[in-house]
């Protein structure tokens, strides 16, 4: 997955963005009261290591499982997530001597329907909705958040495939030759945006790509903009859900939509299949900053386990192993505490949109 610098550092997730979107794409979802299919699983077969790596002699391992499941957020294409997430299965299972099951459900839901049953006791790539829905649905604990370029908010990236109708101006090209109007590209941090929401009138009757129902940046906030712009999400537009960040990139860039929205920047996902994608789909606009995803576990653990899986994670985080795995999954460049406070935003969100995110 290519990810650029400078200017790009916010025109590039999460997700996720949610994440993804990252997320994102950050980055997510609306939780449901069946249990959602799940499209791929592996198991970790990891006896305790002689040498656990994380964890002291005189850890208390009082009621701790023999196995746990670590569900994450499918903010990019399932099959290849699964392959991601199995080396950090391993590499959590090393440091807390535990057996780890990898699961990830088919939409954003059914990770919060993991946790809420009691299929799952990790969740990754959580996204800005799922953590407050992780942690007052399924009665989560949250532990960590993503960070990025030394940031824990992103944006909601608008792009279109049709930059004379949403541009004031002539698109401009990062270092990478992706390319930006309206001043997107002279943006600084998310703190910058909203940038372009005057263009999302211009909607009305268009087919615009969303990401997932769940997803925050790729549904709850570009929904809320369109409110504020004068336009009804669902009666206004064709809504097209198209499952993941780097999807709702690609029906823009096919042609399946005229405009869409994902994690920043999103665009990277798909430049090794479509490498013209930062000439042909063109960011015209962002949201205001968005919390980053994080992780949770469930809120039944013994308190020893949820300070060793929060480690286990920090310290996965600070080698360069660790490192890769988690930016080739979410983007993710370290992992810091949690405020569920910063998530506040995300509760308000919630109220106002109403029926719109159910």
């Amino acid at each position: 997955m290519k990810r650029s610098t400078t200017k790009r550092s916010f025109v590039a997730l999460a997700a996720a963005t949610s994440l993804v979107l990252a997320a994102c794409g950050s980055d997510n979802d609306s939780a449901s009261t069946t249990d959602a299919p799940v499209a791929t699983e592996a198991s970790v077969d990891a006896e305790a290591p002689a040498d656990t790596a994380a964890l002291a002699d005189d850890v208390d391992r009082e009621g701790w499982p023999q196995k746990l499941v670590f569900t994450l957020t499918p903010s990019q294409e399932t099959g290849g997530l699964i392959e991601t997430a199995q080396p950090l299965a391993d590499m959590l299972s090393e440091r807390l001597g535990i057996e780890i099951e990898a699961l990830v459900p088919t939409d954003y839901s059914g990770v919060i329907v993991a946790l809420e049953s009691g299929q799952a006791q990790i969740a990754g790539g959580l996204g800005p909705r799922q953590m407050v829905q992780a942690e007052e649905q399924a009665g989560a604990q949250l532990i960590l958040q993503s960070e990025r370029f030394g940031s824990l908010l992103y944006v909601t990236q608008w792009f279109t495939n049709d930059p004379d109708t949403y541009c004031d101006d002539t698109p401009v090209a990062d270092e990478n030759g992706f390319l930006f109007c309206n001043g997107v590209l002279d943006a600084e941090s998310a703190a910058d945006g909203p940038i372009g929401a005057d263009k999302l009138a211009l909607l009305t009757g268009q087919t615009v790509s969303f990401v997932d129902q769940g997803s925050t940046s790729g549904y709850a906030i570009p929904a809320l903009q369109l409110v504020d712009a004068g336009i009804d999400p669902i009666d206004d537009i064709d809504g097209l859900f198209a499952g993941g960040h780097d999807s709702s990139v690609q029906a823009v860039y096919d042609g399946d939509a005229v405009v869409g929205v994902s994690f920043n920047d999103a665009r990277g996902q798909i430049e090794e299949t479509s490498p013209d994608v930062g000439q042909k789909v063109v960011v015209f606009g962002w949201s205001g900053p968005i919390p980053n995803d994080g992780f949770a576990v469930a809120g039944d653990l013994p308190e020893s386990l949820v300070k060793a899986i929060t480690d286990a994670f920090t310290d996965i985080a600070a080698t360069e192993e660790g490192a890769t795995v988690l930016d080739e999954l979410y983007n993710i460049d370290g992992l810091v505490p949690v405020d569920s406070a910063d998530f506040d935003v995300i509760r308000e969100l919630e109220i106002k949109l109403g029926d719109v995110l159910q």
